[in-house]
């Protein structure tokens, strides 16, 4: 009963403990989301421009795939956000020293990092698709 308790809105009663470690794990959340964020608005923001130029072929319209992800994101990113917000000032009403900006910083910088290494890992694993790819092509291993 105790968890169906936790989904009902309002004041759940955190700890001060829980609130300092739900501070820098929210804003690290949000990090990880802003970079994914800003990509898939700028992708989108291509696509648009891309849409209004003439060629040989027939321009594409915008992806609804694409229009869904950015919005989505969007709001996932903003939902972390204001929740990151609220736990700071929850926790800054209940102790008026706690470092909250720090450790929203912190875990921001955090989920960038986090952001900055799956987007490596993705990168790679797009290239080592690519090169298979090719070398599928060519009928070899290639060099």
């Amino acid at each position: 009963m105790a968890p169906l308790l936790a989904l009902l809105p309002g004041d759940a009663g955190m700890s001060i403990e829980q609130l300092r470690q739900a501070v820098p794990g929210l804003a690290g959340i949000a990090g990880f989301l802003l970079f994914t964020m800003l990509g898939a608005w700028i992708r989108l923001l291509l696509e648009a421009m891309e849409w209004g130029r003439t060629g040989i072929n027939r321009p594409q319209r915008l992806s609804g795939l694409s229009v869904l992800r950015a919005t989505g994101i969007s709001a996932l990113f903003l939902f972390f956000l204001f929740t990151t917000v609220r736990a700071a000032g929850e926790l800054r009403s209940i102790q008026a020293e706690a470092p909250v900006v720090s450790a929203g910083l912190q875990g921001m910088v955090v989920g960038i990092g986090f952001w900055a290494i799956y987007a490596l890992g993705l990168s790679a694993l797009r290239a080592d698709a690519r090169r298979r790819r090719t070398e599928r092509r060519m009928g070899g291993v290639l060099r």
